[in-house]
């Protein structure tokens, strides 16, 4: 019984660490889905822990923090993606802004026949 616990204890740092480690490949929902996740995860963890009497109480606190620090460094990975990707909009909105200079910034008004009349 107490190797089968070690093993899923085993098991889930596994996965968690390999989820969290491969979220930099992931897009920015993906990676907010995982978040998700792993915030679930720690609530399951937490009701498991209290409404089954014979789940080990060691098991479910070390479950409980293991996710909680893959959370913290996951939110991290989230927050540098994030800011990655408004970096890239950023220099977007600059390259076209830089194509379009010519046009004296006025690129989004369009001539009417209104404005050709004589006063």
């Amino acid at each position: 019984m107490i190797v089968t616990l070690i093993l899923i204890a085993v098991g889930a740092v596994a996965g968690i660490y390999v989820l969290t480690s491969a979220m930099h490949k992931l897009a920015l929902r993906a990676q907010f889905g995982v978040l998700l996740g792993l915030g679930v995860t720690i609530g399951f963890i937490f009701l498991m822990t209290v409404q089954m009497p014979h789940f080990p109480l060691w098991l479910g606190i070390a479950l409980i923090l293991v996710v909680f620090a893959a959370s913290l460094f996951g939110t991290r990975i989230f927050l540098r993606g994030l800011m990655q990707e408004e970096r890239e909009e950023e220099s977007r909105a600059r390259k076209e802004a830089a194509g379009n200079s010519f046009d004296g910034g006025y690129s989004d008004l369009r001539p009417s026949s209104q404005g050709n009349h004589r006063q």
